[in-house]
């Protein structure tokens, strides 16, 4: 896509939701429609039609890449969960990962089925654009470790894989997770993905010291943004746009780091001020974000009634900049059970759209 798509989507107001989770579980069968392809496209065209977005957004379950690599590593599907490395892999299993298909898991299938289906009508004159989704190699990594604080701490002090076992196995595992998140995202590309929603959400304060890159730790741009970059190599040579996620607390200095990437949009969540990321982002970088959406089933933090003042808020500090912005959803707006309702009706007022449940 043209960066000027993105421009304009900027310019004309509209405020976009990541809520494809909220439309899917209002369907009797929505697990089985995450196992059908052409199902999961209908869900996530309505869910753009009903928001008014030319953007047909997948679900944003990042669980789906663990599952894959660690099934093809012959690992029993009940461990995947709560598995955890506590060695390195072993350098056959690395192989099978590197040699892996992903389209062996039913969940991704599903999805890559679904972005075909869009991009065919896309194709064929359809206004939804196909948009994918994967989870990072530093957020994936994290999900490996029973605890990845310690080595990332230790390997912003200087201590190198040679030096210690938990840094080398942290080190093997970001690259395995790299491997991973390529073979999904190229998988997503030949499905016809126009755009990726690459999601870094643990790439925040709870497992980087600030003071560490204050001081000249280079383990920020080694673990989140090196790998990344190589990711967006890929995605240039296959002429797919970047959409880059990091819902998470982030220092300047992170926010920052994310402009080497060039995403056509940056997606922030709400621990993070738009309007004081945006000195930050370089102008032709859209910001996207950040309502409290997490917070849309209470009631009590977060009034229907607020929500207007809310955006009225990031409205007013980001105007005065000129900088291109949509207001969105601070990550996947979640369908809570018990909560649908309230979550929808927050949502709607959010979007302005007019569309009636």
């Amino acid at each position: 896509m043209e960066r000027s798509f993105y421009f304009d989507l900027a310019a004309s107001g509209k405020r976009l939701p990541v809520a494809t989770h909220l439309v899917l579980h209002e369907k009797a069968d929505h697990e089985a429609i995450l196992l059908d392809g052409p199902r999961l496209a209908d869900v996530m065209i309505e869910t753009a039609r009903r928001f008014d977005s030319p953007l047909a957004l997948p679900i944003m379950d990042l669980t789906l890449e663990k599952d894959v690599m660690l099934r093809s590593m012959g690992i029993a599907g009940e461990l995947i969960p709560t598995f955890h490395f506590y060695e390195q892999p072993d350098p056959a299993d690395v192989a099978k990962v590197a040699s892996m298909d992903v389209l062996i898991s039913p969940r991704i299938k599903a999805s890559c089925d679904s972005l075909s289906v869009i991009a065919a009508a896309y194709q064929a004159g359809a206004k939804e654009v196909p948009v994918g989704m994967c989870i990072g190699p530093f957020s994936l990594m994290t999900k490996l470790l029973a605890d990845p604080i310690i080595p990332i701490f230790l390997a912003g002090s200087g201590v190198t894989p040679e030096d210690d076992d938990d840094v080398a196995i942290l080190a093997a595992l970001l690259d395995l997770s790299e491997k991973t998140v390529h073979a999904y995202c190229l998988a997503q590309m030949k499905a016809g993905a126009k755009a990726i929603f690459l999601c870094e959400p643990a790439a925040n304060l709870v497992y980087f010291s600030p003071i560490q890159i204050r001081d000249g730790a280079t383990v920020y741009n080694d673990f989140v943004i090196a790998p990344n970059l190589r990711l967006k190599a890929l995605f240039d040579a296959n002429q797919v746009d970047l959409i880059f996620h990091d819902c998470g607390s982030l220092t300047p200095e992170m926010i920052a780091s994310f402009a080497v990437l060039d995403p056509v949009i940056l997606s922030l969540g709400s621990p993070v001020n738009l309007w004081e990321a945006e000195p930050l982002v370089p102008m032709s970088t859209v910001l996207y974000g950040n309502l409290p959406t997490k917070k849309f089933y209470s009631d009590e933090e977060v009034p229907l009634d607020g929500i207007p003042g809310m955006i009225g808020e990031i409205e007013e500090k980001l105007k005065a900049s000129g900088h291109p912005y949509i207001i969105g959803s601070e990550c996947d707006v979640l369908s809570m059970p018990g909560y649908e309702k309230t979550i929808m009706q927050k949502v709607m007022a959010m979007t302005g759209c007019g569309c009636k449940h």
